[in-house]
């Protein structure tokens, strides 16, 4: 991510409780990523960060949707996210990540920057097969021309069933 302190939870300030911060994620948040997977979206993110004394537990919740590639036809469709996550940070010498959902920061530090995680979790709320969702009466809605191409290339067995070398029946019946 390049812009840091944009998508930033200050903790510099805040007294002890629940503190609500809100963000929305759409095509500038995800063309901050280098290699992103998802280039556009819509999505609502409400962080809470709950404050007690040397520890903070951040929660995330993310709702909206997010433009993703068809596995089977490559089209362009959005895909609803809607998650919850958290992640819990220390304070300590030696920042970085302990744990996939524990984060240490430094005792000096004012904010945590919470962009990465947002994008993340995101990528985490997405099925690992993504295709375009079926109409009100279960028909496909990818697009039918390449539907089209993939069946016209699908393996199909053969409909014949090869007829047996008569050399080889006598054998046959000594295994049945």
């Amino acid at each position: 991510m390049n812009k840091r302190g944009t998508y930033a939870v200050r903790i510099s300030g805040l007294g002890e409780g629940d503190h609500d911060f809100s963000f929305e994620l759409d095509r500038q948040f995800f063309a901050l990523f280098e290699h992103p997977e998802i280039e556009n979206g819509n999505v609502h993110a409400d962080v809470t960060l709950e404050k007690k004394t040397g520890v903070f537990s951040l929660h995330f919740s993310l709702k909206g949707e997010v433009e993703v590639i068809c596995d089977r036809c490559l089209e362009k469709f959005m895909r609803g996210i809607d998650t919850m996550q958290s992640v819990f940070v220390k304070t300590g010498e030696v920042p970085g990540e302990i744990e996939d959902d524990v984060l240490v920061i430094g005792r000096d530090d004012h904010e945590i920057e919470v962009g990465q995680y947002l994008y993340e979790f995101i990528i985490l709320a997405l099925p690992y097969q993504k295709i375009h969702p079926e109409d009100s009466q279960g028909n496909s809605t990818c697009d039918p021309e390449m539907l089209k191409q993939l069946d016209a290339h699908r393996f199909r067995e053969p409909e014949q069933k090869e007829k047996s070398d008569p050399r080889w029946d006598a054998l046959k019946g000594i295994i049945e």
